[in-house]
């Protein structure tokens, strides 16, 4: 019972640290983090848990909890927590969430939200429509802000090059379904996010963004995917400059 009241308290003031990051406060609430007792592996994945779930939550933070969790993972004392466990780290545990959520199947989390509302009587059939509607607003957001830190991750030095080379191909490859468009779209996201660090090796990012820009000939191709392209094109013709002074 006092184990159980203690990991409470702890992830009450987790809680209350990645509800209030912001600009100004993240590195004293990034200390804060690291003065944390966790010293069991669920305690471990719950804070991971709303760390990243706040990260996703708040677009316009990414970057911020990306710098926050690059922190923790560089601080060895923080990272390595588990002294029972040391195949267990922060840095695991947390690639693994930015994993499942990147490889989670449009169509078979659809269809598991079918197969639950069927058995679900309390759904009314009118509002069948909206409860679906909603759900892939929800994921397309999920997937594209997972990317998003994904790729301020990588920038921090919290996601290995292999893993974000793997992304990049992974996304690179053309499917014939209903999400295509929302492939490509996360495709842009992390290319705006790394193209400055992968610009200095020996990945050729001119034929990614070429492919790219001949995908713009797709007329199903709405304008704002156009518009991430074009950007990504500029950026890359200056050098991967900040988006900000492309134009």
């Amino acid at each position: 019972m006092e184990q159980k009241n203690n990991s409470d308290q702890v992830l009450n003031t987790v809680r209350s640290i990645v509800y209030h990051l912001n600009h100004v406060n993240w590195v004293k609430m990034t200390q804060k983090m690291m003065a944390l007792p966790i010293n069991n592996v669920k305690l471990l994945d719950d804070i991971t848990n709303i760390i990243f779930d706040r990260a996703l939550k708040r677009q316009n933070y990414t970057h911020i909890y990306a710098q926050m969790c690059a922190r923790l993972i560089n601080d060895s004392k923080f990272n390595n927590l588990i002294a029972t466990d040391t195949e267990i780290t922060f840095q695991k545990v947390l690639l693994k969430k930015c994993h499942d959520v990147f490889y989670s199947n449009y169509q078979e989390e659809l269809n598991k939200l079918k197969d639950t509302m069927k058995n679900d009587n309390m759904v009314p059939k009118k509002c069948l429509s909206v409860v679906l509607n909603n759900f892939l607003f929800d994921f397309q957001k999920r997937s594209i802000c997972n990317c998003r830190f994904i790729g301020e991750l990588f920038k921090n030095g919290a996601f290995p090059e292999k893993y974000i080379l793997k992304c990049i191909g992974d996304l690179g490859k053309e499917k014939n379904d209903n999400n295509y468009e929302l492939q490509m779209h996360c495709l842009c996201i992390i290319l705006q996010s790394v193209g400055l660090i992968l610009s200095k090796t020996s990945y050729d990012l001119n034929k990614k963004i070429n492919k790219l820009v001949s995908s713009m000939e797709n007329h199903g191709m709405s304008s704002t995917l156009k518009c991430l392209i074009k950007k990504l094109k500029i950026m890359n013709s200056k050098g991967w400059m900040d988006e900000g002074n492309c134009f």
